[in-house]
């Protein structure tokens, strides 16, 4: 049994890359950012929260979303998903996907959460 996965999200692979003047990595996304992410059947996704600033002269906003995934789904930490539709966009792997089929007691993996954000601003 599994649960149905009619949605398609894009998804970018991300490997440190060179370092920069400072010593740091430069991320580097497969396929780069500026194109469409490698293409990956998903169950759904849901806004969680959203966070405005409450000082004025602030625009920062950020959007925090639940992506529910099948069981075998390869997004890990700092990966970049794009969302086709409410809220539309790049939104960054926040954490490791909650799993929940290892340790349940109905022996069936009903696949996992990743929480992803976006901040703009």
């Amino acid at each position: 049994m599994t649960y149905p996965t009619p949605y398609t999200v894009g998804l970018h692979t991300y490997s440190p890359g060179v370092r920069d003047a400072h010593g740091n990595p430069a991320p580097l996304y497969t396929p780069p950012l500026d194109q469409p992410g490698a293409p990956h059947a998903v169950i759904g996704w849901s806004i969680t929260s959203t966070d405005e600033p409450a000082l004025d002269g602030h625009d920062r906003v950020t959007i925090n979303v639940e992506l529910l995934t099948p069981p075998v789904f390869p997004g890990r930490p700092r990966d970049v998903i794009d969302l086709p539709a409410g809220p539309t966009g790049q939104f960054e792997v926040i954490g490791i996907v909650r799993d929940y089929g290892p340790a349940n007691p109905f022996e069936w993996n009903p696949g996992g959460v990743l929480n992803l954000q976006q901040v703009e601003g």
